[in-house]
């Protein structure tokens, strides 16, 4: 039986982090979606801001995860797949057909209509903002099998990835709708994560210096990506390279920051939480925030910028009070964490 695996506090900071952006990114578009903004250079610009690393500091931190875990899993690939199999494609099989139930009934009132097709196809292009537990499952096999036949060669696996991933990028302008490009975009992300576990100790030695080139890169080519674009108007291979560039800076200076300054005051105990509730924040937030703009339309609250505000908190809130209710509520609790009830101790 595979050993209880020890959290490490940093980690799900990071994943704390990570996991807020998202809800602030659904947050942004919803808001820009709602008030027709879609002109609006600040919120355009934030999101993207936000949208173009968030879902990267997933991938890292579930392949750091993987790499601090990763003897007990090459010596029983059975448990490997079980366990990320209950974690991932469970909940996806549960909440996948509910949400598109959900949006199929309430169609005049989703941003983007499903029809019969979509949940028929739900195998090859994920459900709405569920296609990231999907994709991550094959991400987490592909690397495992990736990392069984070229354990030792860790800068071919690397390189290997980051073509596949550009590829992606250059022929469909992002990560694409179906699995097979979305999985293939983000493995050399997951791949990265185990990087910086396995160079950990070059990288300690010079981790504050890192820490500032990461946050310099992330947001000095940031800027220098949107003026570019603007003046190109489109994207271009030199935009496409420079996203690449600014979301490493941004990957390693959050990582490399949560690792080096997190403590135990009261941000690092709630985005420690946050952390270890983040199936829920995830699952959960865009449905809140539709929910929050109904009541506000109701309540003839119109102003964008409170939409805005409170899209972010009832999100963020009432997910986690579901997750307290789920400790106490066992079939609430196996919809999103089914490994607990289904591996025995």
């Amino acid at each position: 039986m595979q050993p209880a695996y020890k959290r490490e506090l940093w980690i799900d900071v990071v994943k704390g982090i990570a996991i807020l952006a998202v809800v602030l990114q659904h947050s942004l578009q919803r808001t820009i979606h709602y008030f027709d903004e879609n002109n609006n250079f600040a919120l355009s610009v934030s999101n993207l801001f936000i949208s173009s690393v968030n879902m990267q500091w997933f991938f890292v931190v579930s392949g750091l995860i993987y790499f601090l875990k990763r003897e007990t899993y090459l010596a029983n690939p059975k448990q490997f797949i079980k366990t990320r199999f209950y974690d991932l494609m469970f909940p996806y099989l549960i909440f996948g057909p509910l949400i598109w139930l959900g949006k199929f009934i309430l169609s005049a009132y989703v941003k983007n209509n499903v029809e019969i097709d979509d949940l028929i196809g739900m195998f090859v292009t994920p459900i709405a903002f569920l296609w990231f537990i999907y994709v991550l499952f094959f991400v987490e096999v592909i690397i495992y099998m990736i990392d069984k036949l070229i354990k030792p060669r860790y800068e071919l696996a690397l390189f290997f990835t980051f073509v596949l991933y550009v590829i992606v990028h250059l022929e469909s302008g992002s990560r694409g709708e179906d699995v097979l490009r979305s999985t293939l975009y983000f493995c050399f992300w997951y791949y990265l994560g185990g990087v910086f576990v396995l160079y950990k100790d070059r990288i300690s030695n010079n981790i504050r210096q890192i820490i500032c080139a990461g946050l310099v890169l992330w947001i000095t080519l940031f800027i220098i990506s949107v003026i570019v674009e603007e003046i190109s108007n489109g994207h271009n291979i030199i935009v496409y390279s420079l996203r690449i560039l600014y979301t490493l800076g941004a990957v390693a200076f959050v990582l490399l920051f949560s690792k080096e300054f997190t403590g135990q005051g009261l941000l690092t105990r709630w985005l420690n939480y946050l952390g270890i509730n983040t199936m829920y924040l995830y699952i959960l937030n865009p449905i809140i925030i539709n929910g929050t703009r109904e009541v506000l339309v109701v309540c003839n609250i119109q102003n964008m910028y409170i939409n805005m505000l409170l899209f972010f908190i009832n999100a963020v809130m009432f997910a986690c009070l579901i997750a307290e209710v789920a400790k106490r509520v066992p079939l609430i609790e196996f919809s999103f964490s089914p490994r607990k009830y289904l591996i025995k101790k």
